[in-house]
């Protein structure tokens, strides 16, 4: 367990706990300006101007689903 490594942890009081994990997930959580977050971004930007283009290329919903399904009755 990565408490039993960090025996500081274990000397804090559940208020201090309890800001230690909302300081994690703050570090977890992507930026705006995070790198990820531009390049999901453009690719949607990307994606959305191809359908524009090219709406005769969508599936409905009904069509993916059908396929996610057959696909899932292949899985062994």
């Amino acid at each position: 367990m990565i408490l039993e490594t960090l025996p500081a942890v274990m000397q804090l009081n559940s208020q201090q706990r309890t800001q230690l994990v909302e300081e994690l997930w703050e570090q977890w959580l992507p930026r705006d300006d995070d790198e990820s977050n531009a390049a999901i971004v453009a690719l949607l930007e990307a994606r959305m101007a191809h359908y524009r283009q090219h709406p005769e290329t969508a599936k409905t919903w009904d069509e993916v689903k059908a396929r996610i399904e057959r696909l899932r009755q292949c899985r062994p």
